[in-house]
């Protein structure tokens, strides 16, 4: 089965179509050979990319003939625009586009070092190759990666002094009157305990806050039971420097070589994510879709691939493999086959989770980006077929967003045979703030057909409304007969619970709704345009609402509530750094799993 199965790699078109990613990244530009002319990085890359796909008066030369060498384009999503600042240098290095401009002046990114040989090891920052050290970085931000140095001495009181001073002091220095040093050269403290200093360092440095958390509490509390109060008192103080100052290290990647697949499916199509490590470095990412859709399970379909891969680049040395899913008992005794552990899989832990997770939004973004809509065609002419019309060639769908009755936004999305038809898709600012979702649909959709009358256009034989048919009765009594001669419409609601496995049709002609979940191809046409009406409507009123605020920013985020609110502020000790949070940094906040992480996030980078 395996081997029947073909997958292809596919980079996007450049031009107005795409909806290109509300996150930080890199991007890379193709000319028609496919070569790559130019890499960039960007805070949010929708901003930065949609800069070139229009011509300015002030674009010098050189930028007017990148413009017009652009034909595909690729993204790699990063966490932090540090770490995609990290990436675009690193792919310039190795790839030197073209268009990019090289610099003599190539000196490398710092990184903090533990010297690991010593009996009292040091803490300090270089840009060099250090022999002897446990490495942590490099590091984008200098100014970030100080803060941390700054931090772990305060805390663990690691010294920071040359050996050669190291081994000639005959009393402390001024390091341990501020108390960032607890001063190893005078014996002021003993082997022991300076060692367990220096691995609770390395383990926070590495991101295993929580394990050196819990150690710090465990001594914390023993102190305290034998009434030793002075240094319960000293661990307390520890805790609290790391919960006050606790962020995620700029890490790009602790591995050398290392190829991470993840895959991600939804109810039209799956896609593989490959991200390539080369000597530490991320150096490409790469998405591939199977060429046809086979009924199998994502295992299946994984297996299929990971064989295919691992087929086509036996020509390498060793491959180490790190993938969100565990291969099947097949496919791991397919990879046992080859001599010397050519082949390795890798387990997930907490030190290749950012791999992971990056690789999997890459998968993710894959999924939006590479739509195929060939299915469409025939579940139109199912859905004409059911309501009874004559035929249907185009479809506009709205919906409704606002937050308590303010910022009242609609959307109107177009579909036709082909799918979806983004550049004729419409926003539109409800000029009444009120909580009436009826009164806006109505106003949405009246305004929308004056706006095609008026221009002479040519009505949609189907208007489909987000709602049940409350929302579809409301807005048909707006509308003259004229309208409702040349329009047909209909609602879609979601069956008990919100299971939009059992959505409903709701007719104007009938009181009687139409069951769709027995339909496999109408349920899925109908499940694609809600979803991507809902999808548009509030990309558009986040973006709208950041304009106006109420009290806090975080007032404006959906499901984040007082509570919440307090929560993240203390967390983050201000609005500022829990601005610059990432999801996984969002996580850590009791009671903020992954899906209030990303409408955060997400609202943040909007």
């Amino acid at each position: 089965m395996a081997k029947q199965l073909q997958f292809s790699k596919k980079v996007s078109i450049f031009n107005n179509t795409i909806e290109f990613p509300e996150s930080p990244g890199v991007y890379k530009f193709y000319n028609d050979s496919e070569d790559i002319i130019y890499i960039g990085k960007a805070k949010i890359l929708s901003n930065r990319l949609s800069s070139y796909l229009s011509s300015n008066k002030d674009d010098t030369r050189k930028l007017q003939r990148l413009k017009k060498s652009i034909k595909f384009v690729e993204f790699i999503i990063t966490d932090t625009e540090s770490d995609a600042l990290l990436l675009e240098q690193s792919l310039i290095r190795k790839i030197k586009p073209p268009f990019n401009i090289q610099f003599r002046d190539d000196k490398s990114y710092p990184a903090i070092h533990i010297s690991s040989k010593h009996e009292f090891p040091a803490i300090f920052m270089s840009r060099k190759k250090e022999k002897n050290t446990t490495k942590f970085g490099p590091f984008a931000n200098v100014g970030a990666m100080k803060e941390n140095i700054n931090l772990v001495r305060s805390v663990f009181k690691i010294r920071n002094c040359k050996d050669l001073i190291f081994n000639n002091r005959s009393r402390p220095c001024i390091e341990y009157q501020l108390e960032k040093c607890s001063a190893p050269c005078v014996s002021e403290i003993s082997k022991i305990e300076y060692a367990q200093e220096v691995k609770d360092a390395n383990k926070f440095l590495s991101g295993e806050t929580e394990s050196v958390l819990k150690n710090l509490y465990d001594k914390m509390d023993k102190y305290s039971q034998n009434k030793d109060y002075e240094r319960a008192i000293l661990y307390r103080e520890k805790i609290k420097s790391i919960r006050s100052i606790e962020r995620k290290q700029n890490i790009l990647s602790n591995f050398k070589n290392l190829d991470v697949i993840s895959i991600k499916t939804n109810k039209i199509q799956t896609c593989i994510s490959v991200i390539i490590v080369e000597d530490g470095w991320i150096q490409s990412s790469s998405n591939y879709y199977p060429e046809k859709n086979e009924p199998l399970s994502i295992s299946d379909l994984f297996s299929a691939f990971l064989e295919n891969y691992i087929s086509m680049n036996l020509d390498r040395k060793k491959i180490n493999i790190l993938c969100n899913i565990k291969p099947s008992v097949d496919t791991q005794d397919f990879i046992n086959s080859f001599r010397s552990n050519k082949v390795k899989i890798l387990s997930k832990n907490s030190s290749n989770k950012a791999l992971i997770d990056l690789s999997e939004s890459q998968a993710e973004d894959g999924l939006l980006r590479n739509r195929n809509f060939i299915w469409v065609e025939d579940s139109i002419k199912e859905l004409s077929r059911r309501l009874e019309l004559r035929s249907i060639n185009r479809i506009e769908a709205f919906d409704i967003s606002h937050t308590s009755g303010k910022e009242v936004s609609a959307s109107c999305v177009v579909f036709d045979k082909s799918g979806p038809r983004k550049k004729d898709y419409r926003l539109m600012n409800i000029k009444e703030n009120q909580n009436n979702d009826y009164a806006a649909l109505g106003e949405a959709i009246s305004r929308r057909i004056k706006n095609i009358n008026s221009k002479k256009g040519k009505l949609p034989e189907l208007i489909v409304i987000d709602g049940g048919r409350g929302q579809l009765n409301s807005v048909i009594k707006k509308l003259n007969k004229n309208v409702l001669n040349e329009v047909s419409f209909i609602a879609i609601s979601k069956g008990p619970n919100r299971n939009e496995k059992y959505d409903f049709i709701h007719l104007t002609h009938s009181s009687k709704p139409i069951e769709i979940n027995s339909n496999r191809s109408l349920a899925k046409l109908v499940q694609l345009i809600r979803n991507e009406s809902h999808r548009f409507s509030l990309f558009h009123h986040r973006r709208r609402r950041k304009k106006s605020f109420m009290n806090s920013e975080l007032d404006l985020i959906d499901g984040i509530g007082q509570k919440y609110s307090k929560r993240l502020i203390r967390h983050f000790g201000g609005i500022l750094n829990l601005k610059q949070a990432s999801i996984s940094d969002l996580q850590k906040v009791n009671g903020i799993g992954p899906k209030k992480a990303k409408i955060i996030f997400e609202s943040f980078m909007s």
